[in-house]
């Protein structure tokens, strides 16, 4: 009943994370159809490349040439045995060579096409399970054990077919093969056979491309996970929430101490009057425009204007270019071009005010 509660829960998408974490232990979507295609598609293939006839003829003389030879080949002793060995396994290896590589090529390289490339040893690590004989009857009756069943019983249906479409065209001249020659009756078989070979080919080419879209599926629905999982995944990848919450506030709240502190060689606060203050600093004489210190809304504001305040630094009202200053300005930069005139005006007025003031 849990697993089952567990099972119900997986309702969201594997992360790239536990999808990377499933290739790296070598559990990745794999078939065993494409090979079976394969296999069929390279014993059709060598009657059309020519390749089935020379293999016939070779292993014919093979057999010719060992079975003729008597006593001129074999020698009763270490050397005569090891040159024999040596013979057969090259005459051997030239008729399979030529049907083996194929398949292994063709099947390593579909094999990649359908899982991707993957190099682990974690499969070859002993487990338990693997030798469990609950285990392996819970596999036995699971759903993909019955998938696996349905492809066998399949799969002998289509062989048992194709042979029957074949065999039936064929039964006539096989009914009449008993009037030919050897050579007919060999040729009349290889025919069958790659005819058989082709047929099922072009069958299994789409039981194996069917099957590669349900382990897919079957790969993904088994890497699913609770909403849970993925809450807990994004903590561990990208830290608590709240945590990074915290010190976001922290780092916001040291920034805003910095910024307080430049509020005093401020030379004027331009105000919203009441939501917004801005802090400007300009120094005459000086080709460089104001620069804005600080800036801040509701209480940020009330607290400039409070340090203004106890710095008796002039605070002038001015709604425009104080949403202006604040939208368009960050901290530390030069005003733009188009609010010169606007600031200009209220530094000059408040250094007219403080040279006045001076000179009395």
């Amino acid at each position: 009943m849990p697993d089952e509660q567990d099972k119900s829960q997986q309702t969201e998408e594997a992360s790239p994370k536990k999808i990377e974490d499933a290739r790296e232990k070598g559990q990745v979507p794999s078939s065993k159809e494409p090979s079976t295609a394969i296999a069929f598609l390279v014993l059709a293939g060598l009657g059309i490349t020519g390749i089935g006839s020379w293999t016939l003829q070779h292993a014919t003389h093979m057999m010719r040439h060992y079975l003729s030879s008597g006593t001129e080949i074999l020698r009763i002793d270490g050397s005569g045995m090891q040159s024999l060995l040596f013979s057969i396994s090259g005459d051997i290896g030239m008729i399979v060579l030529p049907i083996v590589l194929p398949m292994m090529i063709l099947g390593m390289l579909v094999a990649v096409m359908v899982s991707g490339p993957v190099f682990t040893f974690e499969t070859l690590k002993p487990k338990l399970e693997k030798i469990s004989p609950m285990a392996g009857f819970k596999r036995m009756f699971s759903t993909k054990g019955l998938a696996e069943f349905v492809k066998s019983v399949l799969k002998l249906c289509v062989i048992s077919l194709a042979c029957w479409v074949v065999l039936n065209g064929l039964l006539p001249d096989a009914l009449l093969s008993s009037r030919t020659n050897v050579g007919a009756i060999g040729r009349l078989a290889v025919q069958g056979t790659l005819a058989i070979a082709a047929l099922s080919a072009l069958i299994f080419f789409f039981i194996a491309l069917a099957d590669v879209l349900y382990q897919r599926w079957e790969h993904a629905k088994g890497l699913r996970m609770s909403k849970k999982e993925l809450k807990d995944e994004n903590k561990d990848t990208e830290g608590d929430p709240q945590l990074k919450a915290k010190i976001r506030q922290i780092q916001q709240e040291q920034a805003r101490n910095r910024m307080m502190t430049d509020v005093p060689k401020a030379d004027v606060i331009i105000t919203n009057p009441t939501h917004i203050a801005i802090a400007l600093a300009y120094k005459p004489g000086i080709p460089r425009a104001p620069k804005l210190l600080a800036k801040g809304k509701g209480k940020t504001a009330e607290k400039i204007r409070e340090i203004a305040r106890e710095n008796r630094i002039p605070i002038r009202e001015n709604k425009p270019l104080a949403r202006s200053l604040y939208k368009g300005v960050k901290i530390g930069n030069e005003i733009p071009e188009e609010l010169y005139e606007a600031v200009a005006i209220i530094l000059a007025e408040i250094f007219r005010i403080r040279t006045t003031a001076q000179g009395v």
